[in-house]
């Protein structure tokens, strides 16, 4: 875990590394990645800087446990990118 944060969300929350994030337009929960020192997404070989005013904060502090625990639970269409593993399935 790191102290400090590395962006935020749409109401301010800080977001962390270790952070699960909604992305709202893309309707996908992810954890943070970094590439050449910047933050965002990391979907299917493609990489998006994360944009606060599209995220929602779902977990402060979260292990790849939490985030497969959402997606066994989620009846819905959201996308869950669990690393090579989308959806958790």
């Amino acid at each position: 875990m790191l102290n400090k944060p590395i962006s935020h969300d749409k109401n301010g929350r800080k977001i962390y590394p270790d952070s699960i994030v909604y992305d709202e337009v893309a309707d996908e929960y992810f954890f943070p990645y970094c590439r050449k020192d910047i933050w965002g997404d990391d979907f299917l070989d493609d990489f998006y800087p994360l944009n606060p005013s599209k995220l929602r904060l779902i977990k402060l502090h979260a292990s790849i446990d939490d985030l497969k625990s959402l997606a066994a639970s989620d009846t819905s269409d959201s996308v869950y990118n669990i690393g090579d593993d989308i959806n958790g399935k």
